[in-house]
């Protein structure tokens, strides 16, 4: 019989809940759990033990009530006055409107539409207060604008003449939801704006966590104009994504009084900034310089697109952003990949960070080349994740050179999307020393977790196939594929291993066997691997022995992408299936692009 709970660890419990709440350990605890816990501190409080020492009920109460959802809450509701009491902030306290059924959608328009209509109608006011009068004040977060339009605009089969728009409405639960702070806004900025959506934008803008903003700009007269809509952001802001196409001027507007520097207002909540700045003749200077003041707290950076600007930015980077950990260049958008942005404007980029970056990623808008490699060999000491994604071309060597020098990397990821060309020769992988005939020692064997890589150009003489090199020698394919093993098992702290890119529209053949007879068992090691993927490798080996060898040497392993389960690995899929259903076997069809 399980020992019941008592009110000090479930207390403790709580509080460990408390502090992890949006971390991946609270995510990867079962909501069993937590609902067991639930249960037994409500168990408590309702019917407590004479022996132990109770809270104050309501603050007991307030814990346990943080941790349940929705349905839940308004089931405790409905208990007695003061659970209603208790329970109404939590169930009030987030407006959500993605995916409501009909049902749900016309609920809660009718809330919003039925204060609307009593504050507006003709007939006096009732005296008890509607829904929202009564709970409006409690909102604490609003969701994005597209979705509370979307609910609240009537089905035209019902619309009739006289009701309010979407706009109307929506304004009306602003009015009433005057402590809420708003999700997320993707806005197209135009001039001239319409009186409501004017109106929205007052509300809205000073309480948003998440802005999006597209604009063209042709005058000076429409550039104070997007300046003083972004000065309208508040403290709340978390995350800004400015995509602005600055165009010729056409006409010359004398702006030398709505140009005087006003007091800057650091939004010191903004933890994440993304720019795209299609340059032309016009010098957009003044606009960066009034941003990057506001921008002081930027932790992570995305520049998609920028070129005149790009010394404005980073004498900004490096004076004005002294937190930034983070950069993210280029986009994975096709359209852009005829236009790149060029490597010396990259390594520019990679220049502006006083502290050392920890992580950067290159999409595939980006010519990645020696000046870039190069600049990044100042943050090797301190970089934690490199991504590549893209058709870069890049030397194997260049990529080894990372894994020798980064001593806290964790992450490493190079894939390429488009034609598979982001790969690396099993022999440079394997960075043997010349002198010694032994690998060479990697600063990132202690700390590396996960490592997606392409490890290609293996000769493997028991294929007949032209897209698979020949051995130079008798016996040069399994000796190194050995070698390469080798270098895999000093990695003793990977727990994702991705020798594939799922995201390639090719298959490999030049891969590695993965069989026990190839050298697979020298990565005994690997005790804290949880994922293995092997997407578009079509010359595998993998079989009943391999998997058994898997589970028994690799005790954390969750999950296996890539397997044929209709082909060459039949046999290892049903076993897995049979003997090991707690791993979840993703086969090859499922993630293979044709």
């Amino acid at each position: 019989m399980r020992r019941p709970i008592t009110l000090a660890h479930a207390m403790k419990s709580l509080a460990w809940c408390d502090k992890n709440r949006n971390s991946k350990k609270m995510l990867a605890l079962p909501s069993k759990h937590i609902a067991s816990l639930t249960s037994s501190l409500l168990h408590l409080i309702v019917f407590p033990s004479s022996s132990q020492p109770m809270l104050d009920l309501p603050e007991l109460l307030d814990k346990v009530f943080q941790h349940l959802g929705r349905h839940d809450l308004t089931r405790c509701a409905q208990v007695n006055k003061q659970w209603h009491a208790l329970t109404i902030p939590y169930i009030w306290r987030e407006l959500t409107c993605k995916r409501l059924d009909d049902l749900r959608r016309d609920t809660f328009r009718r809330i919003v539409l039925e204060d609307y209509l009593q504050e507006n109608g003709d007939e006096e006011r009732p005296l008890q207060l509607s829904t929202l009068s009564k709970y409006g004040h409690l909102i604490r977060l609003l969701p994005e604008l597209m979705d509370l339009k979307n609910n609240l605009r009537p089905h035209a089969c019902t619309q009739q003449g006289n009701e309010p728009t979407a706009h109307d409405l929506v304004l009306h639960l602003f009015k009433h939801s005057t402590k809420a702070q708003v999700k997320f806004l993707h806005y197209i900025f135009m001039d001239p704006e319409s009186d409501s959506m004017k109106s929205i934008l007052e509300f809205i803008l000073p309480r948003l966590r998440d802005l999006h903003i597209q604009t063209s700009i042709r005058t000076q007269s429409e550039f104070f104009k997007f300046k003083s809509l972004l000065d309208q952001c508040s403290t709340t802001l978390e995350s800004l994504s400015v995509i602005i196409n600055i165009q010729q001027a056409v006409e010359t507007v004398d702006m030398q009084d709505e140009a005087t520097e006003d007091e800057s207002i650091c939004w010191t909540s903004l933890k994440d900034l993304t720019l795209r700045h299609f340059p032309d003749d016009w010098d957009a200077g003044s606009l960066w310089s009034w941003m990057w003041k506001r921008c002081g707290q930027v932790e992570r950076l995305h520049v998609q697109k920028i070129d005149a600007s790009t010394p404005s930015l980073v004498r900004a980077m490096f004076a004005k952003m002294q937190n930034l950990q983070r950069i993210t260049i280029g986009d994975h958008n096709v359209a852009y990949l005829e236009d790149k942005m060029e490597d010396d404007v990259v390594a520019e980029l990679l220049s502006g960070s006083r502290h050392g970056w920890k992580s950067v990623s290159v999409r595939s808008t980006v010519k990645l080349g020696r000046e870039t490699m190069n600049a990044l060999t100042l943050h090797y000491s301190t970089l934690e994740e490199l991504n590549v994604d893209g058709s870069n071309n890049q030397p194997s060597c260049d990529l080894v050179q990372v894994l020798r020098s980064c001593p806290h990397l964790h992450t490493l990821t190079y894939t390429d999307m488009y034609d598979g060309s982001s790969m690396v020769s099993g022999e440079a992988f394997i960075d043997l020393d010349p002198d010694t005939g032994l690998l060479k020692p990697w600063l990132c064997e202690g700390s590396l977790k996960i490592l997606q890589v392409v490890i290609a150009g293996i000769p493997r003489p028991d294929l007949e196939n032209e897209n698979v090199v020949a051995e130079v020698y008798p016996g040069q394919g399994r000796e190194i594929q050995g070698q390469v093993y080798d270098r895999l098992g000093r990695l003793t702290h990977l727990e994702k291993l991705k020798i594939c890119d799922p995201s390639c529209i090719s298959y490999q053949y030049d891969c590695l066997e993965m069989s026990l007879e190839s050298g697979l068992e020298k990565l005994s090691g690997l005790k804290s691997l949880k994922e293995l993927s092997i997407v578009n490798l079509v010359t595998t080996k993998i079989g009943i022995k391999e998997v058994q060898w898997m589970v028994e040497n690799w005790p954390k392993l969750n999950t296996i992408y890539g397997l044929d389960g209709r082909g060459r690995d039949v046999e290892a899929v049903e076993w897995l299936r049979v003997n090991e259903p707690k791993i979840e076997v993703q086969e090859e069809e499922q993630f293979t692009l044709v």
